[in-house]
């Protein structure tokens, strides 16, 4: 998947959890909980989107293309692209939702360390993620993983309007 897929994701399971978790007191134990419980939803979520088939398309555009790492470039500028209105969806629960954006492309942030960094393998938490390049296809045409990968945004982005309104 990539990076906006796991971004709307992780954002959606972070506020989901504050919503069912919201109470009438502010504990700090509570908010701790929460805090971890929205990255390690992040996480969780990512290595199983992981999973399912899908295509790297955003790497194979053309844009940034003179810049170094500009792949990452295209990365940054749709994650932002759906990390805005992810954010602004969650509202006050911004921070669990910012929680599970992290967790969701932290994965991602190692692997990018790990293979193009050399980021020293003890510190590789994930390495049966992180020191691969993969491409999860199943024999599908990129068109349909990227249309379903597309859907799977725009539904995570829905749920977070509709959950929103339990707030």
């Amino acid at each position: 998947m990539n990076t906006p897929a796991h971004i709307a994701c992780g954002a959606c399971l972070a506020l989901a959890l504050a919503t069912v978790s919201r109470g009438t007191q502010q504990e700090r134990p509570r908010v701790a909980l929460l805090a971890a419980g929205s990255v390690v939803l992040g996480i969780l979520s990512h290595l199983l989107l992981d999973l399912l088939p899908h295509y790297a398309w955003i790497v194979h555009l053309d844009w940034f293309k003179p810049a170094p790492f500009h792949w990452l470039l295209r990365e940054a500028v749709f994650g932002v692209a759906v990390a805005v209105p992810a954010l602004l969806l969650s509202g006050r629960a911004w921070p669990y939702a910012a929680l599970g954006i992290f967790g969701a492309v932290y994965p991602d942030v190692e692997k990018v360390l790990s293979l193009d960094f050399h980021w020293p393998q003890a510190l590789v938490f994930f390495g049966w993620h992180s020191n691969f390049v993969s491409n999860r296809t199943a024999g599908l045409p990129p068109p349909l993983l990227i249309a379903f990968e597309c859907l799977l945004i725009g539904v995570c982005l829905l749920a977070m309007w509709r959950i929103k309104k339990l707030w």
